[in-house]
């Protein structure tokens, strides 16, 4: 809860910050910007950009305790995306 506590201070940030840069019509810039930062974070750190021959040697060669730190970098980057990334739908389809 705290992680997404984070992201939704985050957004707000970014709310603010785009209103100051492009004004109202363009608020949901930078969430928008930071949910599909997290996202790509979360793809390359859950290993879902790599191949099957790739993966399978990674979770070989990978210990348990390297796997579960993965793990945990990506729900973080998970949770840090979908409030983000929920404002900033909500803000776009509420403006256009």
């Amino acid at each position: 809860m705290k992680t997404i506590g984070i992201g939704t201070g985050l957004a707000l940030i970014g709310i603010i910050l785009s209103w100051i840069i492009w004004g109202a019509g363009e608020i949901y810039t930078i969430p928008a910007g930071l949910g599909f930062l997290f996202l790509i974070v979360m793809m390359f750190s859950s290993g879902a950009m790599v191949s099957g021959s790739e993966m399978r040697a990674n979770l070989a060669t990978e210990s348990e305790e390297g796997r579960k730190d993965r793990m945990e970098m990506t729900k973080g980057a998970a949770l840090l995306a979908l409030p983000n990334l929920l404002i900033a739908g909500f803000l776009y389809f509420s403006i256009h």
